[in-house]
């Protein structure tokens, strides 16, 4: 990020305006609905604003300034703001140096490579705002994103907005209790389709009614069980977006990715809880101590996992140790490695020509390595191993030994969906050996099976050998 946005108080601010061009114009509209004291200056001003009907008698203002005349240094005195459009590139670079050296924020418009801030595309329901920039790289983008807010917010948003704002103090003699008035806010806006087509002291009369209901509800906290998915940030439910954008306390481990983690709450306390080389952390019994800590201490946990968090992620033991504390649980599913990965990949997981099913297991257990081959040995199967890395030689020798053809196609992905992902292809017999030259690394997830061969960046006949590739 190369800009820092800020709203300013309008009614705190003198902007100067320099210029009597269409441009100067279209920023004299913009700030004339603010409130703002402006003062615009050029030879023909008063011609100009009369045309573009932005007249202080025009638009019933009396805090429009206008001088017809040249800009001179002195009147930068007392502004806090300029915006420059004179189609005079010279006496723009020359008024701009000038407010500079006052460190005013200066806009040379159109030209952001010679200001100091820019003005973004800006979206209102009401008291709501939102502006966006892409610091003038994509000015046809942010034209759009501001269409898709203005089409998908309804006018009902910007009323309840304005409601919650003049009845915030009153709700927070209601419901004292900080944690207990978020939850409130956050039951509001989640239902905020039941205020539509309401007039603004019926939604007021309404959220203070259901605030007074709000109160007699005991707050308790709860933990929510989130798939993160596979490590694409775009890969996310909805759901779990929700549940990370309202959680107190976000509990993660390795496989979460820093994409999503930058969509949890910006005041969420995110605790790490995963392994690192040379360190095991705090253990499953720490960190169910920690979920049972915080929710009854009132707060929204999110337990947060790769992938779907009832498969390999010790769900059983989690859910038992909330369970017997009486904590509310939920469990928001995610896409799986597997899912995600076959996607990624365009290896479809079953295929009438060579797989009939799927078989998921994990290259390792509590206590033991897993030794029933014969299980996993049947034709006709797609095989996807989880955390099957440290075991891939123990897998590869135990498969064959049970009668699978040792040229059968495998795939070793690594950070499958994220930017880093890394592709792996060979044959069951050379398995160890692939994954060892190209240095794999977890998480990584191995699929075994004729099915390999459809990957999309694989081109062999059905019938050939498939040779090493990355």
């Amino acid at each position: 990020m190369t800009s820092i946005p800020v709203f300013l108080t309008a009614n705190k601010n003198h902007i100067l305006i320099v210029g009597s061009t269409a441009a100067a114009m279209a920023k004299l509209a913009l700030v004339s609905a603010t409130g703002a004291r402006v003062t615009v200056i050029a030879p023909d001003a008063s011609t100009a604003i009369d045309a573009a009907g932005l007249s202080g008698n025009q638009t019933g203002r009396d805090n429009l300034i206008i001088h017809d005349r040249p800009f001179g240094e002195d009147d930068l005195n007392g502004k806090t703001l300029v915006y420059i459009a004179t189609n005079d590139e010279l006496a723009e670079e020359r008024i701009a140096r000038l407010a500079t050296n006052r460190a005013l924020p200066t806009n040379v418009v159109d030209k952001p490579a010679k200001s100091t801030f820019t003005t973004p595309a800006q979206f209102q329901r009401g008291p709501l705002q939102a502006a966006i920039s892409s610091g003038g790289d994509a000015p046809v983008f942010v034209r759009r994103l501001r269409s898709t807010l203005e089409r998908e917010i309804p006018p009902s948003l910007g009323i309840l907005a304005k409601a919650s704002g003049e009845t915030r103090s009153v709700i927070k003699g209601i419901i004292p209790d900080a944690t207990s008035r978020r939850l409130f806010w956050d039951s509001v806006f989640d239902h905020a389709g039941s205020y539509a087509d309401l007039d603004l002291d019926t939604v007021k009369a309404a959220l203070i009614s259901a605030a007074h209901k709000h109160r007699h509800v005991p707050t308790s906290g709860q933990v929510q069980l989130v798939g993160a998915g596979p490590g694409d940030p775009d890969l996310l439910t909805i759901k779990a977006h929700r549940a990370l954008q309202q959680a107190d306390v976000i509990i993660y481990d390795r496989l979460v990715s820093r994409d999503v983690l930058a969509l949890a709450r910006r005041d969420a306390e995110l605790l790490f809880v995963g392994k690192r080389e040379g360190d095991h952390g705090i253990g499953q019994e720490g960190i169910h101590a920690l979920m049972i800590e915080h929710a009854l201490a009132g707060r929204r946990v999110v337990r947060l996992k790769g992938g779907d968090p009832m498969l390999f992620a010790r769900a059983s033991e989690e859910l038992a140790a909330l369970r017997a504390h009486d904590i509310a649980v939920d469990v928001i599913p995610g896409i799986t490695a597997l899912s995600g990965i076959a996607a990624r990949t365009q290896i479809p997981l079953t295929d009438r020509d060579y797989s009939a099913g799927v078989t998921l297991v994990t290259g390792r257990l509590k206590d033991r390595s897993f030794s029933d081959w014969a299980s996993l040995a049947g034709d006709g199967r797609t095989l996807g191993i989880y955390m099957g890395i440290r075991t891939a030689p123990e897998l590869s020798t135990g498969l064959i030994s049970e009668g699978v053809n040792a040229k059968t196609p495998v795939a070793v992905v690594e950070n499958g969906t994220r930017a880093n992902e890394r592709r792996f292809y060979g044959t069951l017999e050379n398995l160890p050996d692939l994954i060892s030259e190209n240095a794999v690394k977890s998480p990584a997830l191995l699929l075994i099976g004729d099915v390999v061969r459809n990957a999309a960046d694989l081109n062999i006949p059905a019938d050939a050998p498939l040779a090493q590739t990355a």
